[in-house]
């Protein structure tokens, strides 16, 4: 990803970065954590902030090491 080119690597057609995790385990982390978001929302609002905090930061974390992004300009060339 480059400031000319908006794309990052791994959504270009170049040989070069392979994601460890497929599409799929990549979905499913995706999806899993942004149900727990909701999970930790609906935490912090009706009465334990502190655990709504803890499964937000964890969440997020794990969506970050699975390298789980959303990223619409990836998208549009699907």
């Amino acid at each position: 990803m480059t400031d000319s080119d908006p794309m990052p690597e791994h959504a270009s057609d170049q040989p070069g970065y392979t994601p460890v995790f497929p599409d799929a385990v990549r979905t499913a982390i995706y999806v899993i954590c942004l149900a727990a978001g909701v999970a930790a929302l609906g935490c912090m609002t009706f009465g334990q902030p502190e655990i709504g905090g803890f499964i937000a930061t964890a969440a997020s974390l794990i969506a970050a090491g699975f390298g789980v992004t959303y990223n619409p300009i990836r998208l549009a060339g699907k």
